[in-house]
């Protein structure tokens, strides 16, 4: 597993389906991305996408229904000359997520903390 490291949330930005940080740097979060996938492949957990696929980010909101991107992109554009937040990240969960109607949900079956 890889080691702790630490990753800028930056501008804010919104689209029609959610409200979100961009994260950065990106290699720690690919190889630690990378090792989930092939911890769970090991398990015999084929990941949906590929690590290749996989873009950082952090959601903060999601749209509960369709509508055009312009008004979130709008409402959130203001915020977007604040300045990058830096952000730990010394372990990863394992979760169970699902979506219950128009809401996700999710239960953590497990912590692993990061070397």
């Amino acid at each position: 597993m890889p080691s702790a490291f630490s990753v800028r949330a930056m501008p804010l930005a919104g689209s029609r389906g959610a409200v979100r940080l961009s994260l950065g740097p990106w290699e720690p979060l690919l190889r630690l991305h990378h090792a989930l996938a092939k911890a769970g492949s090991s398990a015999g957990l084929a990941p949906k996408k590929p690590t290749s696929a996989f873009r950082p980010h952090l959601s903060l909101a999601y749209n509960n229904r369709r509508r055009p991107a312009a008004p979130v992109v709008e409402a959130v554009s203001g915020l977007r000359a604040l300045p990058a937040v830096e952000l730990s990240v010394s372990a990863a969960q394992l979760v169970e997520l699902r979506r219950e109607g128009r809401t996700y949900r999710w239960d953590v079956r497990k912590t692993i903390p990061l070397g």
